[in-house]
């Protein structure tokens, strides 16, 4: 993996990020353990977490967020790592949690539950566009200023709204969004399928962050193991999440293309997804990684040393 400077802050990151959404629920603690430390063997040193993490398993919330804390205390590096965390996600049947109240009470946890004063990197994990963004940069600004948070972000907010908010941020002197999570793998969406909440790349959000240099954390970089495992036995492979939100024409002409490229490049077509996502030239792209597995995790981060070319990227989402 490289070590890539992350524009807008001062911290040095690698090019893949490990998504931990299900260590120490889904995936036990001993497991949990062995993929931290063969991501951090490789170089890795950014991890992405939530405070609602793993609320839908018997875990619970804030089970990925322990966990994480407790390898950080008993590997004692918490200083080597940067942690991203989110919270602001809708757990209690309401609309939104954006508050200054209830953002609080979401960092506040998550710093308890990794054992830590600060926040690499925190971020609302979802958006309420009825809650005006002026008194939300002014409690993430109030988080800054306190110190528990270094940088701030959003998750599954559209350029407009991110736009609005840091237009007042500057206003204001205050810290501006740093850096946007959004839904962007080589998969071509079914835009229809995909949960109504969450914000997917298209071209007025791909321009906006072009044109304003701001990184993006895909998250869903692998389009649920897409290529891979239909690579491996075709639709019957495939996740009914899979088959929903990627299965289409497009999505089929992309997995042929990346097949020809992996093939070229000596590397799965697993790696190759990641490859496409870090090569990017048109703004910092930084793929969410997710894995059970030491054979998934390894297979995944051999894309961070795999650049593509410009026309082997325009080859792989157009054809040309």
């Amino acid at each position: 993996m490289k070590q890539i400077h992350l524009n807008r802050t001062d911290l040095n990151v690698s090019n893949v990020v490990m998504g931990t959404d299900s260590l120490g629920s889904l995936v036990d603690d001993v497991l949990s353990y062995k993929l931290l430390d063969c991501y951090t063997e490789q170089e890795g040193n950014l991890l992405d977490t939530a405070e609602c993490y793993a609320y839908w398993t018997e875990a619970g919330r804030r089970s990925s967020e322990r966990l994480i804390g407790q390898w950080l205390k008993d590997r004692k590096n918490r200083h080597d790592m940067v942690i991203s965390t989110k919270g602001g996600f809708y757990l209690y049947q309401t609309p939104s949690r954006l508050s200054e109240r209830e953002i609080f009470e979401d960092l506040e946890g998550s710093l308890i539950s990794l054992g830590t004063d600060y926040i690499d990197i925190y971020w609302l994990h979802r958006d309420d566009e009825t809650v005006p963004v002026e008194g939300i940069m002014d409690t993430l600004a109030k988080a800054v200023k306190q110190g528990k948070v270094r940088y701030i972000g959003v998750s599954n907010w559209s350029c407009k709204r991110i736009e609005k908010a840091n237009h007042y941020a500057k206003q204001m002197g205050y810290p501006t969004l740093i850096a946007s999570q959004i839904q962007f793998s080589p998969a071509h969406p079914n835009v229809e399928k995909n949960e109504p909440d969450l914000v997917l790349m298209n071209e007025r959000e791909y321009d906006y962050f072009k044109t304003h240099d701001m990184a993006v954390f895909a998250f869903a970089a692998q389009a649920k193991g897409f290529f891979s495992k239909y690579d491996k036995g075709g639709e019957e492979a495939l996740s009914p999440k899979a088959k929903l939100r990627y299965l289409n024409e497009e999505t089929l002409k992309r997995y042929e293309r990346l097949k020809r490229l992996s093939k070229e490049h000596e590397c799965s077509i697993g790696s190759m997804v990641i490859a496409t996502l870090i090569s990017n030239t048109d703004f910092l792209t930084l793929p969410i990684i997710g894995c059970k597995t030491e054979e998934q995790l390894k297979d995944s981060l051999c894309g961070a040393n795999v650049i593509l070319s410009q026309s082997e990227l325009n080859y792989v989402y157009c054809g040309e």
